[in-house]
């Protein structure tokens, strides 16, 4: 392991009681068969890695492809279809061993080159702050070069790669999911992001769209082949229908909707399967400012004074959740001592609104968009009566997953519905990914927020070794960020799940949420 490595696990001691745990540890040897009968509340929106922003594509992305390295139960990056590495001395050029006689689903082996396309064919994919720390990865990014500079193919089993200066997680990107690696001749033909190809330990098998999802398992995995036969994600988007087929027997594990958290606590028949941990994620609201009238500093501030995020957390959570105390979830490494939420203050919010020239009977209505899901609906119904009670007549757009992403992503939402969780545990992770000016649009800063001391701090931050210096830099960006009003923090997310004491083996990671938490399932097995 190298030296960043043993650096980067420091980090990780910080949200230790974060760190992944199994449901139902298995205390007999484990068996194979059987299909693992899950569900979603949505169809994914894309299977392809290079395209996917959201968690639901995200947990089966994970199971139909693999990346260069994964992260274990504590967070550190350990190989995965790099056998091994070396860093340099000055930690910029990373040397990665592909493991010999790796296949694609189609049987075709993996090599070197593949890493390079399937790299560069992500950097101009949804996600491209995940390669724009190499070498010539902006370059690239923003069609200045035909290739990244900094990604060298070797030899057919070894891939290198030159950073533009040290970047202390960058093993965690490796183990991201836009970092899997594709097949050049399946991954540029027209349907891939429905029928995808890729190396994990399933295979996609059929999609029939608001019904269900199928996965089979992949005989030849590197690792060996996955204890389940199968997987299928069943497409159910109410939260008491879930419930409901997990009470019939129809189910073998769900998320638990807040609406039904102290339910489902009370249920002798339900209780005993629940898991409840906390996920490195915070849900909010959003604005993009350059749609007015969210340009205006004024505006948005008054929004964020007047919704009152202890009452969001008692109605639409039912008190099965934490109000936020910023931006960055506790346990992450530079979120703030101190809250640093803006405080609900409505008489403030009056004045600011009158000073924005939008108080008054003549004042225009605003309009909120938000995602379909029960929760989502009443958080869209709360701050719809909160913001009433400043003078602001609020009108709800709600719009299936795909259909919300697309429009978030293109710039066409000004005030809505966002939620962010960590994709490895650092707080660049958060900050720079959502507010730093290269990320602007559905690269992750969909505000389109530009602030020239942001991205300096940010920038600055990038270069620096883990620690309080680093730390006191992404404080700063947080209440900075938070006092402009461009992200209003509502709560922190906590994950419940119910499982059946059958399903062993699966784990719960604060790096994602139920349902979509399920990874990675070739480790599952069912002891029945």
């Amino acid at each position: 392991m190298s030296r960043l490595a043993r650096r980067l696990g420091t980090a990780v001691v910080v949200i230790a009681a974060l760190a992944v745990a199994s449901i139902g540890e298995a205390q007999e040897a484990p068996k194979s068969g059987g299909t693992l009968r899950a569900v979603f509340s949505a169809d994914p929106p894309t299977l392809d890695p290079a395209q996917a922003t959201d968690l639901t594509s995200a947990a089966v992305v994970r199971q139909i492809f693999d990346a260069l390295l994964e992260l274990d139960e504590r967070l550190r990056p350990l190989p995965a279809l790099a056998a091994g590495w070396t860093v340099s001395a000055d930690q910029r050029v990373y040397t990665f061993r592909l493991r010999p006689g790796v296949r694609f689903h189609s049987g075709r082996e993996l090599r070197a080159a593949d890493v390079k396309f399937s790299f560069e064919r992500a950097a101009r994919g949804k996600r491209p702050w995940v390669f724009d720390k190499i070498a010539g990865g902006r370059d690239f990014i923003e069609r200045r070069a035909e290739e990244i500079a900094g990604i060298r193919v070797v030899d057919d089993l070894t891939v290198e790669i030159r950073l533009d200066r040290p970047f202390a997680p960058f093993l965690h990107l490796m183990a991201y999911d836009a970092a899997s690696v594709v097949p050049r001749e399946h991954a540029d033909t027209p349907g891939f992001a429905s029928h995808p190809v890729g190396t994990g330990a399933f295979r996609f098998v059929s999609w029939r769209r608001d019904e269900q999802l199928v996965l089979g398992r992949f005989p030849g995995h590197f690792r060996g082949p996955a204890y389940l036969d199968g997987i299928v994600f069943r497409i159910l988007p109410e939260d008491l229908t879930r419930l409901n087929e997990y009470r019939a027997g129809q189910l073998d594990v769900t998320g638990v909707p807040a609406s039904y958290c102290r339910i489902v606590e009370r249920d002798p028949q339900l209780r005993g399967d629940l898991a409840t941990w906390p996920t490195l994620g915070t849900q909010g609201v959003r604005f993009n400012v350059e749609r007015a009238p969210y340009g205006d500093t004024r505006v948005r501030r008054a929004i964020a004074h007047a919704i009152d995020a202890t009452q969001v957390v008692k109605t639409v959570q039912y008190g099965c959740a934490v109000p936020a105390r910023g931006i960055l979830p506790p346990g992450m490494p530079g979120a703030p001592a101190a809250p640093a939420r803006l405080a609900h203050d409505p008489a403030l919010a009056r004045r600011l609104l009158e000073a924005a020239g939008l108080a008054g009977p003549g004042a225009p209505s605003l309009t909120y968009h938000y995602n379909t899901g029960t929760a989502n609906q009443r958080t869209a119904e709360v701050l719809q009566a909160q913001l009433l009670e400043i003078g602001v007549r609020l009108e709800l757009r709600r719009l299936d997953w795909a259909a919300y992403l697309s429009l978030v992503d293109d710039g066409e939402a000004g005030f809505y519905r966002a939620a962010w969780i960590a994709d490895y545990p650092d707080p660049e992770n958060f900050l720079a990914v959502l507010f730093h000016s290269r990320n602007a649009g559905a690269a992750g800063n969909t505000s389109r927020y530009s602030d020239a001391t942001v991205d300096r701090a940010l920038d600055e931050a990038d270069a620096m070794p883990l620690g309080a210096a680093r730390d006191a830099r992404y404080e700063m960006v947080e209440r900075r960020v938070v006092d402009a009003a461009v992200w209003v923090p509502l709560y922190h997310l906590t994950s419940r799940a119910l499982v059946r004491p059958y399903v062993k083996g699966l784990e719960r990671s604060p790096l994602s949420s139920a349902p979509e938490f399920l990874s990675p399932l070739r480790k599952v097995w069912l002891a029945r």
